[in-house]
């Protein structure tokens, strides 16, 4: 198969199309025939050696495709079915590639509500998006301000709370970024670079908002942080900086967003309500993925998606 493989850690030009072997699934794998990969704002730091790993090594968290073949052990899998998964640490490559194999817990079927290539994008930011929300305990009417809600986690996160009944206050990125929170039914959409920000942020939730998730942070925020009343919450995932802060009685949660069968049975639950939208800020073939990963680094919508198959 042909596959994204890294020799060493470094910068974009480590990156290198190869031919190796089709990973052989053990007991408890699934071997997927990928069609799309999500590129990931992380993934740079996973080829600069952030979480380290034996060389070669074959990146990419998540992905979507067909099942070609399973473990023993699987249950709930059959080949030929579409799925997607999530896989930070893939022990026989990740989803860079044309067939990944990789821990069942770690892949749920594909709901017919999200499109076959842009699912490649997805369980990543689902499983993050969800796991905070989670985090937040949010209930139907609750406030919400989201941070970064034009990015890859925050757009998946406020269709999510959306679903759960939450009114959403969406802090976007650039003309782009509101156009798109606008689309999916923001109950606000602001510029996080705006002026009247904080102004907007009052006039929403004159007492303070129930909760808020920070999937990007600046010292032009922290107003809007300190907007979270008392008794709410704010939930973030590892890696937002400067990390997020709120007012005294304001309960904080860091997470690590973590695939396992119930979350996504409870994510699929959601995602199967209506059509979902996975934003693709960008398409590349195997043979672009060095400009994917200089442009992962800057400002997009959505999610960078790698086109395996066609």
């Amino acid at each position: 198969m042909r596959a994204v493989v890294i020799e060493r850690f470094g910068g974009p030009e480590v990156l290198k199309i190869k031919e190796t072997a089709v990973p052989t699934p053990g007991r408890g794998d699934v071997l997927i025939r990928v069609d799309s990969a999500g590129v990931g704002e992380w993934d740079p730091w996973l080829r600069s050696g952030g979480m380290g790993g034996k060389m070669p090594m074959i990146l990419g968290t998540d992905g979507a495709g067909t099942v070609f073949a399973v473990g023993g052990a699987v249950r709930g899998f059959k080949v030929g079915d579409l799925v997607y998964g999530y896989a930070l640490d893939a022990p026989k490559g990740g989803f860079y590639a044309e067939y990944a194999a990789i821990p069942q817990g770690h892949v749920a079927l594909r709901p017919k509500t999200v499109d076959r290539y842009e699912a490649g994008a997805l369980a990543a930011s689902a499983v993050t998006a969800l796991t905070g929300l989670e985090k937040l305990e949010l209930r139907k009417g609750d406030s919400l301000a989201i941070l970064g809600a034009s990015g890859g986690v925050g757009h998946v996160a406020l269709q999510l709370a959306k679903r759960l009944g939450a009114r959403v206050f969406a802090v976007a990125s650039k003309e782009d970024g509101v156009e798109l929170v606008r689309s999916l039914e923001a109950d606000e959409s602001v510029d996080g670079r705006s002026s009247g920000l904080i102004k907007a942020a009052r006039s929403f939730a004159p007492e303070g908002f129930d909760h808020a998730m920070a999937f990007a942070n600046s010292s032009a925020l922290k107003p809007l942080l300190a907007h979270v009343r008392k008794s709410g919450g704010i939930a973030y995932p590892w890696g937002v900086e400067p990390e997020p802060q709120g007012s005294k009685g304001v309960k904080v949660s860091v997470y690590n967003g973590v695939p396992e069968r119930k979350l996504y049975d409870r994510l699929n639950e959601l995602l199967g309500k209506s059509r979902f939208h996975v934003a693709i800020g960008g398409e590349y073939s195997l043979e672009d993925i060095q400009q994917a990963h200089k442009d992962v680094l800057k400002h997009h919508i959505g999610k960078l998606l790698l086109r395996i198959r066609s």
